[in-house]
């Protein structure tokens, strides 16, 4: 059970997170989700006909050489991550990281032929615009840290918070005793520094991808090049990412561990009532 839970936590916020190419960070490209993202940040431009029909050409060239995968096609991982070595952990990021390598590229791509069908005064206009999106990402990360702060000391006792117990989101539907909210806020608190260091690492990762993309030094060598560059460090935060949600994992008792797996699958179940 905490094979999938740690796993698909993992997964979801380095192995595969740390190679996202688009605003959506996760899952990779699956469902085309980045694709929508694309075509929702080229609304405004005053495209023309001829560039409508050239990006419409380019994506469908993508979607046909990336299919759709099936609902379910993607297998739960092999690796037991509650009781995984450093080693293990490192080896199957890096597996994951190779997997998709030649995706993103892909995607990659479509992103470098769809800027440059752009006309000078519509790739500036994009740019404003992603000085400005970073500029509403670094205004809601900093609120963010600030009320995480404040949920740290109120549940390491340093201030007095309200009677009802906040929910620890990685837990959700699962009753906390006391003790063990302090323990996850403690432990929150020891990650914190790692944890923003690799964040930073993550969004220098995705503008160094970004800026590539739109030069006209993009290509696969030099797309090569750049995950070269940042692998290792990636590969260490997805390390570090494990390690920490293992320790908190190990602060439920074996009987929330079997309640949360209960509620996920039940989860899982209804996803696939919607099933395509």
């Amino acid at each position: 059970m905490k094979k999938l839970l740690i796993a698909s936590a993992t997964v979801a916020a380095i192995g595969i997170g740390g190679f996202a190419l688009a605003q959506p960070p996760e899952p990779g490209i699956r469902h085309h989700e980045p694709v929508k993202e694309i075509v929702k940040h080229l609304r405004g431009l005053s495209l023309s006909d001829a560039q409508r029909e050239e990006i419409k050409t380019l994506v469908s060239a993508f979607k046909d050489a990336n299919p759709r995968p099936k609902f379910g096609d993607n297998e739960k991982p092999n690796l037991d991550f509650a009781t995984a070595t450093e080693a293990q952990i490192n080896a199957f990021i890096q597996t994951q990281i190779k997997e998709r390598e030649a995706k993103h590229f892909a995607f990659a791509q479509l992103r470098h032929d769809i800027y440059n069908v752009l006309n000078e005064e519509q790739q500036a206009t994009l740019l404003a615009r992603d000085a400005k999106r970073e500029l509403d990402r670094q205004k809601h990360h900093d609120a963010f840290e600030a009320q995480e702060a404040r949920f740290a000391k109120r549940m390491i006792g340093e201030v007095k918070g309200p009677n009802r117990k906040p929910r620890e989101f990685l837990f959700e539907g699962v009753e906390l005793t006391d003790e063990q909210i302090a323990s996850l806020a403690e432990l929150r608190e020891t990650f914190k520094d790692t944890s923003k260091t690799n964040g930073e690492l993550l969004r220098n990762f995705k503008d160094a991808q970004r800026d590539l993309v739109r030069s006209q030094s993009f290509s696969q060598d030099a797309w090569d090049a750049l995950i070269a560059q940042y692998k290792g460090d990636l590969v260490s935060a997805g390390v570090e990412k494990a390690k920490q949600r293992q320790a908190m994992f190990q602060v439920l008792s074996s009987e929330q561990q079997a309640k949360l797996e209960a509620l996920r699958e039940e989860e899982h179940k209804l996803d696939e009532l919607f099933k395509p």
